[in-house]
């Protein structure tokens, strides 16, 4: 007996081949239409926007109030420098809000008055004056009024004057501060007994010539150093006078109302060179006028005396300071002497002589 063939014969499995071909076909056209769609609508539907806080009330500190001085009435003044200036809101393109105003000047935090001085300094004079006022700061008014305050004038230039008498004056700066009125005094001479570049003062009952200005006496001239005490006695001589002596170099300096220095009884160091390295030419700093008519007695540079030092008679006392003594540079500063034989570079004279 023959057994049975139970495999199927191969023709029936072929025929199911174009049938899974084309499910998987179908299949694939299907997973290509879906991301097809997802690419479209992803296309199509529109971003919404990021939401963006509303900054436009947000706001920093108008000002830093850092104080920085007090008046010299007591009050607090802040700084007017870039750190410390308003810092401006921050505001959205579309927002409505407006920016604060600039900046205040420093002129409209500035509460303090300006300082103002007579020139030529109040004083003895022998010839007209052409009078003014001058400011510490740039940008100043000047008032002046003659023997009172009671008619005021604004001085817009240099008046010519000639008249014995008190001058009041004032001055006012671009933010509108006012300085208190201050007076000074002057005493126009009708001649003078000493001759060019010297002038009279008063010692005891006596009456001395004193040169205007450091040997060689010539206004703009740079004064002689590197001269010894005895070598100044001989130069003076030569000129007809002497080396003047430490009463009479002091009476000039301290003028009629016995200052300690030649413009006052206070130290201000823009008056004269008593704060650099080295001497300026005679006459060059205005303010350093005694008031019987000596420049440059306060500093520029030491001045040999004719009188001895108590202590030890071989030395000779000088007198004024020197460039940068600073406060040190007074009428009655008399501490220092040196050997006459000796030359410094920071020592010179003046001459005097008895007056006719």
């Amino acid at each position: 007996m023959t057994p049975k063939n139970t495999n199927p014969p191969k023709k029936n499995k072929r025929k199911y081949i174009p049938l899974i071909l084309m499910l998987l076909c179908l299949a694939v056209l299907f997973i290509f239409q879906c991301q097809l769609r997802s690419i479209k609508e992803n296309a199509t539907v529109p971003e919404e926007p990021a939401v963006l806080p509303d900054t436009s009330a947000i706001q920093t500190p108008d000002t830093i109030a850092v104080p920085e001085a007090e008046s010299s009435s007591g009050e607090i003044l802040l700084s007017s420098s870039s750190a410390l200036a308003p810092k401006p809101k921050v505001t959205t393109a579309s927002s409505s809000a407006t920016l604060p105003p600039p900046p205040l000047s420093s002129a409209s935090n500035d509460f303090t008055p300006p300082a103002g001085t007579l020139a030529p300094p109040p004083g003895r004079y022998y010839e007209p004056i052409s009078l003014t006022v001058k400011c510490d700061e740039i940008k100043c008014k000047s008032f002046i009024s003659f023997e009172d305050t009671l008619s005021p004038q604004e001085l817009s230039a240099a008046i010519e004057y000639n008249k014995t008498g008190s001058v009041f004056f004032r001055v006012q700066d671009s933010a509108g501060n006012l300085s208190k009125w201050e007076s000074g005094h002057y005493d126009m001479a009708s001649d003078n007994v000493c001759g060019k570049n010297a002038y009279p003062v008063p010692v005891g009952t006596k009456t001395i010539c004193v040169d205007a200005y450091e040997y060689p006496n010539l206004e703009g001239e740079l004064p002689k150093d590197m001269v010894s005490q005895a070598e100044a006695v001989r130069l003076c001589e030569q000129a007809g006078k002497r080396l003047c002596s430490l009463n009479e170099w002091q009476a000039a300096c301290r003028g009629k109302d016995k200052f300690n220095y030649s413009y006052g009884n206070s130290y201000r160091g823009a008056n004269c060179n008593t704060q650099s390295n080295q001497a300026q030419r005679a006459g060059r700093k205005e303010q350093c006028r005694s008031w019987f008519g000596m420049n440059d007695m306060n500093g520029n540079l030491w001045e040999w005396t004719s009188t001895p030092s108590k202590e030890r008679n071989t030395l000779f006392l000088v007198a004024g300071g020197a460039w940068n003594t600073q406060n040190a540079s007074s009428c009655t500063e008399n501490k220092f002497s040196f050997y006459p034989q000796n030359e410094y570079p920071f020592v010179g004279f003046r001459c005097c002589a008895d007056a006719p």
